[in-house]
This record gives structure tokens, C-alpha cells and sequence, in this order.
């Protein structure tokens, strides 16, 4: 068995990949599931490789592992994948009218949301992608409402945002671009469609908060397809090439 002097060396083994200091201000950042999200793979996989130097990560004051943006971009173009262009970070101030009792009857009608996802009369044209089953619907229900219910909540949208180029960006990595619009389109119409239900049935929601979901999730949508287009554009920052020679 090992000594106690043994355990500053295994320490120093078990964070050699992850470079302690202190983050540039205004260098986008992510936490572990959100980089997770972006390359695609689970949190125990990030952690792992972010412990062993595979991939660029840093350490908080706290302790915490924050990866950077750009060099996770940098990292997808030395794996031969599309990195993104150029990721602005969202303020994090308060930029609607929180609405808490919208939030609160979403996320009760999460299941309805996911049923939404699954209802497609026989007798209709056959879809470009296939409804999803029932546990695959569940799930991207709850993934989808649950972020969006906090930022009702909060009348913020920041890490809603960032959410959204994640999965965009993750969809172009893996050569998912329809799946993953369809899916937006799905969970957007049907979240509005319970919203709406909501108020038809009485609900007590906050006057104009319908107004606000529709912001939301255009935002929402409108995160997903930076993050598509980031990743699609993979020559975005070289220089273009010269012209040709003018003929005499």
C-alpha cells in the first residue's frame, strides 16, 4: 500500500492534463457537460480526457474545469472535424420579463410535450425522419424543457443560448444537421402548442408570457443554427484564394 507522501504524486498524475490559471476575460467558456454536448460524447469521457491532456482544459480557482471555446475548435480541426467560425458570448443580464407560472405549467406538461413528439395520424405522408419512441421522446422533452422552464424563470437567456450552438455544432460534427433540425422544429411546436393549450384551459400564466415563449424558442432555434453554421463553414478563417490573372 502506498505512503501519504504517495498521494501529492498522484495528484499531480490525475490533473496533469488540465492547466491551472486564470481564464481571459471574454474568452467563451463551457463547463464539462456543455463541452460534453459539443464534441458529442459523455461527461465521464470529457472528464477523462480532460484529465489526461487529451483535450485543452483549464481549472477555475474553485477547481472547476472550464474549456475554452477556440480551443476546442482547435482541437476538432486537428481531429479532422468542422470547427466552429466564431462563438460571441450571450449577456447574462435580464433580458425579458420573467415568467415563473408559464415555466411551472410547461414543465408539468412535459409528457404531453413528448406525446406531441409522437403523434403523427396513419394516414399522413411518411415523415423525412421517423417520430421518435416513447423514451426517446421523454428524453428530448425533458432536455429541451427543462433549460427553457429556468430561463422563464430567470427572464435570462444566456446558457439557453449556449445550449443551442452546442447541439448545433455537435449535430454538424456528427453528420446529423436534418435530425437535429427536425427535432427542434418538433420540440418547438410542440411546447407552444401546450402553452397555448394552457391558456385555453384557464391556466394561470403571466399576461404576454406566450409572447415571451415565442421569443425563447426562436432563440433557441436561432442558437442551433450558429452553431450549425459554425461548423459547417470549416474554411471560414483562411484567407481566400487569389484571383485569377486578368487575361490581356
Amino acid at each position: 500500500m502506498g505512503t501519504r507522501d504517495d498521494q501529492p504524486a498522484r495528484s499531480a498524475r490525475r490533473w496533469l492534463g488540465v492547466r491551472e490559471r486564470q481564464l481571459a476575460p471574454g474568452r467563451r467558456t463551457l463547463t464539462t457537460s456543455e463541452a460534453a454536448a459539443m464534441l458529442g460524447v459523455s461527461v465521464p469521457t470529457i472528464r477523462l480526457w480532460a484529465d489526461s491532456g487529451r483535450v485543452p482544459c483549464h481549472r477555475t480557482a474553485g477547481g472547476h474545469r472550464r474549456f475554452e471555446v477556440e480551443e476546442l475548435a482547435d482541437w476538432l480541426r486537428s481531429a479532422d472535424a468542422p470547427p466552429p467560425r466564431s462563438v460571441k458570448a450571450v449577456p447574462a443580464d435580464l433580458e425579458f420579463l420573467p415568467c415563473p407560472l408559464l415555466a411551472r405549467q410547461l414543465t408539468a406538461r412535459t409528457e404531453a410535450v413528448a406525446q406531441r413528439l409522437r403523434d403523427h395520424p396513419a394516414d399522413a405522408p411518411g415523415l423525412p425522419v421517423p417520430t421518435p419512441s416513447a423514451t426517446a421522446a421523454l428524453h428530448d422533452a425533458q432536455r429541451y424543457v427543462r433549460p427553457l422552464a429556468r430561463a422563464l424563470e430567470t427572464g435570462r437567456l444566456g446558457q439557453l443560448d449556449e445550449r443551442a450552438e452546442a447541439t448545433g455544432l455537435r449535430g454538424v460534427v456528427r453528420g446529423q444537421e436534418v435530425e437535429v433540425v427536425l427535432r427542434d422544429r418538433r420540440l418547438c411546436a410542440a411546447v407552444l402548442a401546450e402553452a397555448l393549450a394552457a391558456r385555453d384551459e384557464g391556466a394561470d400564466i403571466e399576461p404576454g408570457s406566450l409572447d415571451v415563449l415565442r421569443a425563447a424558442v426562436e432563440a433557441i432555434t436561432a442558437g442551433l443554427v450558429r452553431g450549425m453554421a459554425e461548423g459547417l463553414d470549416p474554411l471560414a478563417d483562411q484567407e481566400p484564394p487569389p484571383l485569377p490573372p486578368a487575361q490581356a
